[in-house]
């Protein structure tokens, strides 16, 4: 390329820029200088035809090494973070001059950073879901201490029953006894005045044992439905914990996935320049 046509490729950079999608900022150099610039949308290197080219930039490297330079440059330098290309132009080996062009990557950058937030957030649902489990197994296992409880309940009050029916039968017994006791006392007359009082007393203490063990019997029986309801109402505790339970393991392997999906969008959100 002859130098004089510097000047004719810069009237045509703006019909470079609208061939591409991408948002850059492009410039023409000669060995010293700009010939030509046109800033992008959002990217803006406020270069100026006629600026001298900056020691360090991509384009006095490109052209002092006669290679195409490729380097990022971050937000903190212009204001935005760009990835600053320069390739240098030819006269047969003579290099004359290059080509510049700061491709904006500010909507890399932030798509990287919603990739980075939204792996953040999967990580913290993570550990929640993590915690909730933790808490849902201890839920779980307290539900079925209270079975087992209530189980053990019922067996001892059936033992208690047992109990029960042997102190019903005997005060049954008594109350027959004392009341043969007033019939041969009857007999005896006056002889058996004194075993009559007796007969008496046996025959109370009998009536009494057979009502406080009908209390006794009717205590038992509530303590009975009481215990039954607990354990059935464990039993569906520990079926609905069960579901729970099942339906956080479908959300972990879905936030498993989503882990996955999220490193993958980091990946491809830093290598898509």
């Amino acid at each position: 390329m002859k130098r004089e046509y510097l000047n004719i490729l810069g009237d045509f950079i703006e019909i470079f820029q609208k061939l591409m999608t991408a948002d850059f900022n492009i410039a023409i150099s000669d060995t010293e200088k700009i010939v030509a610039a046109l800033p992008g949308k959002t990217i803006d290197l406020n270069l100026k035809k006629g600026e001298i080219l900056k020691d360090g930039s991509v384009a006095l490297e490109a052209i002092y090494s006669g290679k195409s330079v490729i380097r990022q440059v971050p937000r903190e330098v212009y204001g935005v973070p760009y990835m600053g290309r320069a390739i240098p132009l030819f006269d047969d080996n003579e290099v004359i001059g290059c080509i510049i062009v700061a491709e904006s990557l500010d909507a890399k950058e932030r798509l990287v950073n919603m990739a980075q937030n939204l792996s953040t957030t999967i990580e913290q649902i993570t550990a929640a879901m993590e915690e909730n489990a933790a808490g849902l197994e201890k839920v779980a296992g307290l539900s079925y201490q209270m079975e087992q409880i209530s189980e053990n309940n019922l067996e001892s009050v059936k033992e208690t029953d047992k109990i029960v029916d042997t102190v019903y039968n005997i005060s049954r017994q008594s109350k027959l006894l004392g009341l043969n006791a007033s019939i041969e006392a009857a007999r005896a007359g006056n002889v058996g005045r004194g075993f009559n009082v007796v007969a008496g007393e046996i025959s109370q203490l009998a009536e009494n044992s057979t009502v406080s063990t009908k209390r006794i019997a009717d205590i038992l029986e509530k303590l009975k439905s009481d215990n039954e309801k607990v354990s059935k109402q464990s039993e569906e505790l520990s079926s609905v914990l069960n579901e729970i339970a099942a339906a956080t393991e479908e959300v972990s392997a879905s936030i498993q996935s989503l882990t996955a999906m999220s490193a993958d969008l980091v990946n491809m959100a830093e290598n898509l320049i």
